[in-house]
């Protein structure tokens, strides 16, 4: 089959999807798949901005074509933003061109940034090449906008990007999406005509060459260590991190052998910190590359996971798979009826916590308190993500998917 993936990040682009696609695409390679994928060159964040990264290249034996970003990315927010937006229409205009030249894909794969714009033009572009469209919800908009007030919930464009969405979830012959939560929230929009399916992601590939996961073997703890919480990734506006500050501070009170470091940038930074000056016990680390980040969050003793109220059933945390992946518990700071909150609760590798700062504080010192159990938590977790998370393990459940997409069609 030949298959067709369009994402503005790809390897060596730092975003989590960009290394996962490479993954996925070398498992179908492997498959017998043919792959080709369209992309832009890196460009998430500044640093990526230095990476080469050649137009056209063939890598793990996929066909990987760049644009390259407009004039004045680098220096001007605003042609920034309009790179963004320029994307999804760029790859419309490459698609009708190579259709022009008879250009043929069996699979049109597209995933959910940018939001509503990106899987509208991948659900053209399978409609223009007579392709099947796998449809990867990373996310969920236009609920994840209306519910962070991008826009208005129920307004005109609201209403619009709604009418859009359930277009191309409607037309998907496959739609993924990470949790059960996000499946229901699929279901009050638009179901698929074809398979709704839940699929994970996985813990992220090394691809620099090195055997970086022989060096994460966690520490050993004692009862005289400080605890050491750390929360890695970004620094935005869905966490809710304002409030593990809070906590932090009124943990800061009863005690002085926990710490909280906050590893990453975001738009939440700066203001985190400013909440933060004066607390000895919560340390900021800045963006770390992937190799080093590993072993920084492996030295931790639990990795803190945190959403605003509702964000669990519009998206899945993808730090929660570094975290499992490196025998990490979790602190999850969620609602109690999400997925997420019942994995932790029923698998007994770690702790949940309401959105308040004094029961996140209460948590906090309960687990300090009860730190010689964080060894048995660890294996836990470890032997959890093995059986259910372990990348092979994902990778052979997309193989399977994608597979049955290669049988003919009904009718």
């Amino acid at each position: 089959m030949r298959i067709l993936i369009l994402y503005r990040h790809f390897w060596p682009d730092s975003p989590p999807y960009a290394s996962m696609l490479r993954s996925i695409a070398r498992r179908l390679i492997d498959d017998g798949h043919e792959v080709t994928i369209w992309t832009q060159e890196p460009s998430y964040k500044a640093t990526d901005l230095t990476k080469t990264a050649s137009r056209r290249e063939t890598l793990d034996g996929i066909e990987v074509e760049r644009f390259g970003t407009l004039p004045g990315y680098k220096a001007l927010t605003l042609v920034r933003m309009l790179d963004k937006l320029a994307f999804p229409l760029r790859l419309w205009a490459k698609a009708a061109w190579r259709r022009m030249r008879r250009e043929h894909y069996d699979l049109v794969w597209t995933a959910t940034i940018p939001p509503v714009a990106q899987g509208m033009v991948g659900r053209w572009i399978a409609g223009l090449f007579g392709a099947r469209l796998l449809y990867h919800c990373q996310d969920l908009y236009p609920e994840l906008g209306a519910h962070s007030g991008f826009w208005k919930a129920d307004g005109m464009i609201d209403r619009l990007l709604r009418r859009i969405e359930r277009k191309t979830r409607t037309r998907a012959d496959v739609l993924v999406a990470l949790s059960h939560d996000m499946a229901a929230t699929v279901h009050n929009l638009a179901e698929p005509q074809g398979t709704l399916a839940v699929v994970n992601n996985f813990m992220l590939e090394d691809f620099s060459g090195e055997a970086a996961t022989a060096l994460l073997q966690p520490a050993k703890h004692t009862e005289n260590e400080r605890l050491q919480l750390i929360f890695a990734g970004n620094l935005g506006q869905f966490q809710g991190l304002d409030l593990l500050v809070d906590a932090m501070r009124l943990v800061g009170a009863k005690r002085n052998d926990v710490e909280l470091v906050f590893m990453g940038e975001g738009k939440a930074a700066a203001s985190l910190k400013v909440q933060a000056q004066g607390l000895s016990n919560v340390v900021f680390k800045g963006h770390q590359p992937f190799e080093e980040a590993q072993i920084a969050i492996a030295a931790a003793d639990i990795g803190i996971v945190s959403l605003e109220p509702e964000i669990y059933r519009l998206a899945f945390p993808s730090k929660t798979l570094t975290y499992l992946g490196l025998g990490m518990p979790l602190f999850c700071v969620i609602e109690e009826n999400s997925e997420l909150a019942r994995m932790v609760s029923d698998n007994g590798i770690g702790a949940v916590a309401p959105r308040d700062p004094q029961a996140i504080a209460d948590a906090i010192i309960a687990l300090a308190d009860t730190r010689k159990d964080l060894p048995t938590m660890r294996e836990r977790a470890s032997s959890w993500f093995a059986s259910r998370l372990d990348r092979p393990a994902v990778l052979d459940h997309w193989s399977g998917m994608i597979g049955e997409l290669n049988e003919p069609r009904n009718g």
